[in-house]
């Protein structure tokens, strides 16, 4: 039996103790992933709890540390480029630097600054609470994290059922019940795959639905469009209305907007109301963050700012845009909107397919006119028919306001062309592909004004499939560098080239097997490409 502990009196300051308490409580065998994570930022925030610019980065430890490790990521990602920084920012990186470093290095579990940035904070930044907090019962790891929150995305109830029973239904080949495992011993695919198949019978229940059912009023309808600041002229056009009737509802959704802001106060749920008043998630989120900065909208959202030029998010968010070939996520759309427009500016839609940018421009306060080839009047009055003719173009509108961003997602070259309206331009030829954007590159630069920013997101095409990456013939590629130099002839000068990734899950295990025989490279390179409007820039004759 042991009769005696050896123990260690130390005789330190407040700032050690509390520095030894929580590397103990680190070192705990169980403590869980997001445990651990709180575990190192609480030391992080104890070191430089004293630093007076440290204190300014935000209210709560997660808040300050994030900017901190954040701004030096910035910093040192743009020196590395080459890129000149200003004096400020080399003091901060020559003062923290070294600090944090040394943090890091020492913890019980030594790890990277950097890695703890991009793959550890983001769990408490990106994932919501409700899900943090069943991480932390069930004692997941990180990946298992992730997957559960992509699970509360698509089915809340999904997602109380199996936290409340531990563990996930999985079913065999012929539907039967396979024996339980409990949740923390499912791998983070079989949880993610489990959330796939549930989010595939939503899809399919939705797509059931008579659309006569899922048509907004009128008062809907006339409130989404008035709030994306589409002139009431046009409005009454579209809807085949007086104007007179749009300001007789004008009373009536102030009094919806003040009722829908009350009951989210006293804890109403946004999809409740959503389905409550027949309108869609987007309005309902601009009515109940109408008052908050872009901070505290993305906060609201459960959205982690990215302070870096790689955005990757790994699924789309479902409250936004409707099921579409290529749908982006709304978080990308918001970062861009953070980055590069203010409340109330001009946002120009060319092509909107699923409504995703109206959607988020709604719940950021800003202005949104878009524009599709399909009319899809019951459900997305705010996307206004138009086609952009190859052989003619021209502008949808007769106005003279002009944008102050043009947020252009177009569909990609020969990608997903059969999910497309026959006519699409991904089953144009490449020359004509290309063509049609030198021409609507050059007609978005007339109508916009000095200021205008344009955000053009593409990816690359390389007939990749089945050759090996040495065989692979250029002629047939389009690589985003294309697109970057037609936008420079068309007017633009490009700013930023922002890393989009997409999925890398469409490349199954035996996929990935035969690209490996095979030497073939894939693409899941996407790119978000910055431009402003070119002063100098003249058409060409």
């Amino acid at each position: 039996d042991i009769t005696m502990i050896q123990a260690k009196i130390a005789d330190v300051d407040d700032l050690h103790a509390r520095r030894m308490s929580t590397s103990e409580n680190i070192l705990r065998q169980d403590l869980s992933a997001i445990e651990s994570i709180e575990a190192t930022i609480a030391i992080i925030d104890e070191e430089m709890e004293k630093d007076t610019w440290y204190l300014t980065g935000g209210k709560t430890p997660l808040e300050r540390v994030h900017k901190l490790l954040s701004k030096l990521h910035s910093i040192r990602v743009c020196k590395d480029k080459g890129s000149q920084v200003s004096r400020e920012a080399e003091a901060l990186l020559n003062k923290f630097i070294q600090p944090v470093e040394s943090i890091f290095k020492n913890l019980p579990k030594p790890l990277k600054w950097q890695s703890f940035l991009m793959n550890d904070l983001n769990l408490l930044t990106d994932i919501p609470l409700i899900v943090q907090k069943e991480s932390k019962k069930h004692d997941l790891n990180k990946a298992q994290i992730k997957a559960l929150a992509k699970l509360e995305k698509v089915s809340d109830k999904a997602f109380q059922d199996v936290t409340r029973k531990g563990s996930i239904p999985f079913k065999d080949q012929n539907n039967s019940i396979l024996p339980t495992l409990k949740l923390n011993e499912c791998s983070a695919r079989e949880i993610q795959n489990f959330a796939k198949e549930i989010e595939k019978t939503n899809v399919k229940h939705q797509q059931k639905t008579d659309p006569d059912q899922c048509e907004f009023s009128t008062q809907i309808k006339i409130a989404v469009m008035t709030r994306l600041g589409i002139p009431l002229v046009r409005i009454a056009q579209r809807l085949n209305i007086h104007r007179e009737t749009i300001s007789n509802h004008a009373g009536e959704n102030q009094a919806l907007f003040n009722k829908i802001y009350q009951e989210f106060k006293a804890g109403a749920a946004v999809p409740d109301m959503a389905q409550e008043y027949g309108a869609p998630q987007s309005l309902v989120w601009s009515v109940v963050l109408q008052d908050k900065t872009d901070q505290e909208r993305f906060k609201a959202l459960n959205w982690g700012l990215r302070a870096w030029d790689n955005w990757y998010f790994n699924d789309v968010d479902h409250r936004f845009g409707d099921p579409w070939p290529g749908r982006i996520p709304a978080q990308l759309v918001a970062h861009t909107l953070f980055y590069f427009t203010r409340e109330n500016d001009l946002v120009l839609d060319p092509m909107a397919g699923g409504g995703v940018v109206a959607d988020t421009c709604l719940a950021f306060n800003r202005r949104c006119w878009s524009f599709d080839l399909l009319d899809r009047m019951k459900t997305r009055p705010e996307i206004e028919p138009f086609l952009w003719d190859p052989e003619k173009m021209a502008w949808p509108v007769s106005s003279n306001k002009k944008p102050d961003l043009i947020f252009f997602d177009p569909p990609y070259f020969k990608k997903m062309a059969a999910h497309y309206r026959e006519g699409s331009i991904s089953d144009f030829p490449r020359f004509k592909y290309l063509h049609f954007f030198k021409t609507l590159f050059s007609l978005l630069r007339e109508h916009s004004k000095p200021l205008t920013r344009m955000a053009f997101l593409n990816s690359d095409f390389r007939d990749f499939q089945g050759i090996p990456a040495i065989d692979e013939d250029p002629d047939n590629a389009i690589l985003v560098l294309a697109y970057a130099k037609l936008l420079e002839t068309c007017g633009w000068k490009i700013t930023h080239l922002l890393d989009c990734p997409l999925s890398t899950e469409r490349f199954t295990g035996h996929m990935v097997n035969k690209m490996h025989e095979n030497r073939t490279l894939g693409v899941v390179r996407r790119t978000l490409i910055v431009g402003k409007a070119n002063s100098v820039y003249k058409d060409n004759p």
